[in-house]
């Protein structure tokens, strides 16, 4: 994983704002973009590469890694949000066509989830970030099995 924005990335000069951007929404839209645009039409999932915003209450923030932690299960090839009922009904005959779109369909609603999570937490408006101080949530820590905390060596 790329961790500070490079110079370039496949091929193209990575334009200021974007480096201040990298670990953000709009970073990810950029590297996605940049993979279409050399004729890949299926990018790889750039969920992983965003970090939550500091700001996040740990109840929101909880949710957000819950959701970044959704993935795609490629044997079953499940359709989004996975689970008993979503069969994987083939159109067409190269299976791994299909899957590879599932994926990419999986990592776009889920990203839009995340998204959405932060929208809620920064709006203020959230009944679920005024209850962190107070009750059991409170005592429960944000765990993050993928990648360190902020700020934390890896």
């Amino acid at each position: 994983m790329i961790t500070e924005s490079p110079e370039t990335f496949l091929g193209v000069g990575v334009p200021d704002d974007i480096k201040q951007q990298w670990k953000r929404w709009e970073g990810a839209e950029w590297r996605r973009m940049r993979h279409l645009s050399n004729c890949n039409p299926f990018p790889p999932d750039q969920r992983y590469t965003v970090r939550y915003p500091a700001e996040m209450c740990p109840a929101h923030r909880q949710a957000w890694l819950d959701w970044r932690n959704h993935d795609f299960d490629p044997v079953t090839g499940d359709r989004w949000p996975g689970g008993p009922g979503s069969i994987f009904t083939i159109v067409g005959s190269d299976l791994d066509r299909v899957r590879e779109e599932r994926r990419c369909e999986w990592d776009e609603k889920t990203s839009q989830q995340m998204r959405l999570i932060e929208d809620i937490c920064l709006s203020g408006r959230s009944p679920q970030c005024a209850q962190d101080d107070v009750g059991p949530e409170a005592a429960k820590p944000v765990v993050d099995v993928h990648l360190p905390e902020l700020g934390t060596a890896a």
